[in-house]
């Protein structure tokens, strides 16, 4: 699977929450179904995350680049640290849950 490519296909065609605490307050109210982090993420908030994730038994993926990676997986000209999945679209973005 084509991270990258199904990031992508996911914000167009489904419900993708951008930004650490937008993602983080979508995950408290249990609205997420999957968190991505990039790999650089500042770790008292990953730690926040993972936490909140174990709770709601959400799964965390650490993304392979760091946050201007992910932006530009985005398709966004910033910096993207988290981002929460709601809705998954026509993706299999939810695959990526059994490939922590």
């Amino acid at each position: 699977m084509e991270v990258s490519k199904e990031i992508r296909r996911a914000i167009t065609t489904g419900k993708v929450v951008i930004g650490a605490d937008k993602s983080l307050k979508t995950l408290k109210r249990g609205h997420a179904k999957l968190i991505i982090v990039a790999s650089n993420c500042k770790l008292e908030f990953r730690a926040d995350i993972e936490h909140y994730a174990r709770l709601a038994n959400v799964p965390v993926y650490t993304f392979d680049g760091n946050s201007g990676e992910l932006g530009l997986a985005c398709s966004k000209p910033f910096l993207v640290s988290v981002l929460a999945v709601a809705e998954e679209g026509s993706s299999n973005i939810l695959g990526l849950g059994a490939h922590k």
